[in-house]
């Protein structure tokens, strides 16, 4: 049985990076929901702490996750945005219910 996987990723900015990063996470995401096997791509920011994204991403499989993480709007993503960033984490998840 397939299950859905989702993707839980805490994205860090740099000090003096936030509007930089929120930027490249909003051309991201606009990108990454045309893909056809993604189900869900939305991007939060936390309340206490502007610095930092929350990306809730869904994809039909894991197979759908790694073609993403090839897509040239995901390589370009990694190459411009990769410096200004303190952080990632990533958590993954089969959603059951």
């Amino acid at each position: 049985m397939t299950h859905t996987l989702t993707l839980v990723a805490t994205i860090t900015a740099q000090a003096g990076q936030q509007t930089a990063v929120e930027g490249h996470l909003r051309t991201l995401v606009a990108a990454s929901r045309e893909e056809a096997a993604c189900i869900q791509y939305d991007l939060h920011q936390q309340q206490d702490a502007p610095h930092v994204f929350i990306m809730i991403e869904q994809w039909r499989d894991a197979a759908a996750l790694a073609e993403h993480k090839e897509t040239a709007h995901y390589q370009a993503f990694s190459t411009t945005c990769g410096p200004l960033l303190q952080g990632v984490e990533l958590k993954l998840m089969n959603k059951i219910a």
